[in-house]
C-alpha cells in the first residue's frame, strides 16, 4: 500500500468545522442626539399620563398713556399644548439550553438581550422626535428637489434671529442633507471659509451623531428624519436648546419611565424571559420657535 499522508479528511472527527468568535460585531444604529435636545419633563409619580406645556401669549403692543385717561385693561393668555405618553417595548425569550450552551455564555448574552431592548427603545424615542420637525412653523427654508447649501444653513440661522427665537441653537440634519451640507463647505470658495477664526469644526470627522459647529450652530445628523413631498425631500430643522433657554425650545420629551428592565422565568420551557419597556411622548410645544429645513433626498 502506497504511503498515504493525514489529512483533515481521515481526521473529520478531530477537527471543528469552525470557530465562532466571541467577538460579536455591532448593529449599525443611529446615535440619540436629537431627544438630548427636547426639553425634557418626567411625570412620574404624577398620577397621570398626559403633560400639559402652556405658553405666554405676548399682546400685539403697549398702548401710548393720555395724561389724565385711564388705560384700557389688556387679558393676560395663554396657551397650552397636551403630550400624552405611551409605552413601547421589547420583548425576548431564550431557551435554557440556548442560553447554556452559546459560547459567549449566559450572562453574556442575558447582558446583550438588556442593552438590545435599551437600545431599541431609544432609538423609537428618536424617531418620534424627528417627526416633530415637519411641525415647526417659524419659517421653512430650502428649496424642494435642491441640495442643502452654505446659504440654506444661513438662511436659517437668520430666520431663527427673525423669529425671535433665543438662546444657543442647534440643528439636526438629514443623512442626505448633512452630506449635502459638508460636500458644500468643502466646494466653497468664500473668504468665510479661508479664515481661521471661521467656526467651521463639522468639517472634522466626529462620530456618534455629532458633526461639529458650523457659524456657532451645533450639528448632528440622524437617519431618521421624515420626508415630504412624496418622498422628494427631507426634513431637518434649526431650534434652541432647551439647556440655554427651555423656555423657547420648541420640542417637549416627556417620561413616564425611562427604559425599564424586567425577567422572569418560565419553567415550563424551560427559559427565561427579557423585556426592556419604556413610556413616553414627544410634541412641538411652541411651533414658532423653530426653522423647518426642507432640501433634496
Amino acid at each position: 500500500m502506497a504511503d498515504e499522508p493525514t489529512t483533515t479528511t481521515t481526521l473529520t472527527e478531530l477537527v471543528a468545522a469552525e470557530v465562532v468568535s466571541t467577538a460579536i460585531k455591532d448593529y449599525l444604529i443611529d446615535a440619540n442626539v436629537i431627544i438630548p435636545r427636547f426639553e425634557f419633563a418626567s411625570i412620574a409619580g404624577r398620577g397621570t399620563k398626559s403633560l400639559a406645556v402652556p405658553r405666554w401669549v405676548k399682546e400685539s403692543a403697549g398702548v401710548d398713556i393720555t395724561e389724565g385717561t385711564e388705560m384700557d385693561t389688556e387679558d393676560l393668555e395663554t396657551l397650552d399644548v397636551s403630550i400624552t405618553v405611551a409605552q413601547v417595548g421589547v420583548n425576548r425569550e431564550i431557551t435554557d439550553f440556548a442560553a447554556e450552551t452559546v459560547n459567549i455564555g449566559p450572562q453574556a448574552l442575558f447582558n446583550f438581550v438588556m442593552m438590545d431592548g435599551v437600545a431599541l427603545c431609544l432609538e423609537m424615542a428618536e424617531d418620534d422626535g424627528a417627526a416633530q420637525f415637519a411641525s415647526l412653523t417659524g419659517a421653512t427654508v430650502g428649496t424642494s428637489g435642491s441640495d442643502l447649501t452654505v446659504a440654506n444653513f444661513v438662511e436659517a440661522l437668520a430666520k431663527m434671529r427673525t423669529i425671535n427665537a433665543r438662546g444657543r441653537y442647534t440643528a439636526c440634519f438629514d443623512d442626505q442633507a448633512a452630506y449635502d451640507l459638508l460636500a458644500a463647505i468643502a466646494a466653497s470658495t468664500g473668504t468665510v471659509f479661508a479664515n481661521a477664526s471661521t467656526d467651521q469644526s463639522l468639517l472634522n470627522a466626529r462620530s456618534d451623531g455629532v458633526m461639529g459647529s458650523l457659524f456657532g450652530v451645533e450639528c448632528t445628523v440622524s437617519n431618521l428624519t421624515d420626508t415630504a413631498n412624496t418622498g422628494a425631500d427631507v426634513v431637518s430643522a434649526m431650534w434652541v436648546d432647551p439647556a440655554s433657554n427651555p423656555g423657547h425650545c420648541p420640542f417637549t420629551f416627556v417620561q413616564l419611565w425611562g427604559p425599564r428592565l424586567k425577567t422572569n422565568t418560565n419553567v415550563d420551557m424551560p427559559s427565561w424571559k427579557g423585556s426592556t419597556t419604556m413610556a413616553y411622548g414627544v410634541g412641538t410645544t411652541h411651533a414658532a420657535a423653530g426653522v423647518k429645513i426642507v432640501t433634496d433626498a
